[in-house]
């Protein structure tokens, strides 16, 4: 045992002992601290170390016998934790591949590698963090450390998230739920990461029901941050909004706004609140989510931040459409239009708002030119139910003025479209 490290003498003395985690855990640290540590993924602070020799009942000298606490290399892997946990990826990227080119220091190689991949998320080079799971998950896919195995398919379905290749992405995604299943000792937070990823998975490719089934469940597990409650909550009142759920929508609206007003900062709190006032516009009160909206804007403006003013510009100027108040909703879509960049999908929005106008006064070439610019944004950003209906709209229009063979080919056009889609989203017909 005398060359073993501080993690694996400790494993070696708990299973010694044939305690669990858990056990060796209660009342000095988490079980899932215990799986960091005996993992080498994480040092334990002076007093933490006290407690555990106490509980495995050896001296704590012989617990640090021969042991080489390496403090050089150590304080170099805390400086790259601290630099992720910062946003600092690119620093901590030097860092780790520094640690990863020296073979005297006892920090496990695929720790190291594994964080690595994490700051390559986090940097969007999803190539290269591609390219590092798949040797992770060659090392680890063999039954010795199944902790490790559980990440790697996770941050594997991650990689398929945002390279679009949802059934890869599901694959991997129910693999890692599946292997932390056989574990005697579940990390209760790997369990909740693996959920939310299933119920975005499943939001993605249009399974809702499928998507509040994982969402609720994570939520029984996440006692976590409260900003991480709430967005959770936020999403679940988005997808029972759009089922036409009212009642829940609110409700889980109402506990995302709680939970945010606890513990979120300013930026936070102004982009869950103009989402809470948008799903509680069905109240019946849309002046008064009107009046919030535009004191938001305005707080934008005031700020500087002249996108997000044309955000929720566009916000109201659609609050106004719906309510038949073409006035406003001209003044406000102009004014969003004026904050917004030209590469934003909302510019879709301000669009079919210009259109509606034009309609309405009976202007039909301009609100046709307009709609169609809305279907060309929608088209470029994938977003299909946008998409859809601003395409059924252009499609009766043309139908209506006798134009059939425009209006079949627009047809066409829409269903070429949501069959890419549907393959892009793993979904073959």
């Amino acid at each position: 045992m005398s060359t073993s490290s501080l993690g694996q003498r400790i494993r070696e003395l708990r299973l010694r002992k044939g305690m669990t985690q858990i056990e060796l855990a209660k009342g000095i640290c988490t079980a899932s601290m215990i799986s960091q540590i005996e993992s080498d993924r994480a040092r334990p602070s002076y007093k933490m170390l006290v407690g555990l020799a106490n509980r495995l009942e050896v001296a704590l000298e012989h617990l640090l016998k021969e042991v080489d606490l390496e403090m050089e290399y150590t304080s170099k892997y805390k400086l790259a934790m601290g630099m992720m946990r910062a946003k600092e990826y690119g620093t901590a990227v030097s860092l780790l591949e520094s640690l990863l080119q020296v073979e005297q220091h006892r920090i496990a190689k695929e720790n190291l590698m594994l964080e690595l991949v994490r700051c390559h998320l986090g940097l969007g080079n999803v190539e290269e963090a591609e390219s590092g799971l798949n040797l992770l998950h060659q090392m680890v896919n063999n039954g010795v450390d199944d902790h490790l195995l559980v990440l790697v398919l996770l941050y594997l379905g991650k990689v398929g998230m945002l390279k679009s290749e949802f059934q890869i992405a599901l694959y991997h995604t129910n693999r890692a739920w599946d292997e932390l299943r056989k574990q005697e000792e579940i990390d209760p937070d790997v369990q909740a990461k693996i959920l939310l990823q299933l119920a975005a998975l499943h939001e993605t490719i249009g399974k809702a029901a499928e998507a509040v089934k994982y969402y609720e469940e994570a939520l029984l597990l996440n006692q976590g941050k409260g900003e991480d409650r709430g967005r959770t909550y936020l999403r679940l009142a988005e997808l029972c909004d759009r089922a036409k759920r009212f009642e829940l929508a609110e409700e889980y609206a109402g506990k995302a706004c709680r939970l945010f007003e606890e513990g979120a900062n300013q930026e936070d709190r102004q982009e869950v609140q103009r989402r809470l006032i948008l799903l509680q516009r069905e109240s019946g009160d849309w002046q008064g989510s009107l009046q919030k909206l535009l004191k938001m804007a305005e707080q934008y403006e005031q700020d500087g931040c002249k996108s997000k003013a044309g955000e929720v510009y566009a916000d109201t100027a659609l609050l106004c459409l719906e309510h038949g108040e073409y006035d406003g909703a001209w003044v406000y879509a102009d004014k969003a239009r004026m904050g917004l960049q030209d590469t934003s999908h909302v510019v879709g929005h301000v669009h079919r708002v210009f259109s509606s106008v034009y309609f309405h006064r009976k202007d039909e070439q301009r609100g046709m030119r307009h709609l169609e610019n809305a279907a060309n944004i929608f088209e470029q950003h994938g977003k299909v139910a946008e998409f859809e209906k601003v395409m059924l709209e252009i499609c009766r229009f043309l139908s209506g003025r006798g134009e059939d063979r425009e209006a079949f080919e627009g047809m066409e056009r829409l269903h070429r479209f949501l069959m890419g889609q549907l393959q892009t989203r793993g979904i073959i017909l």
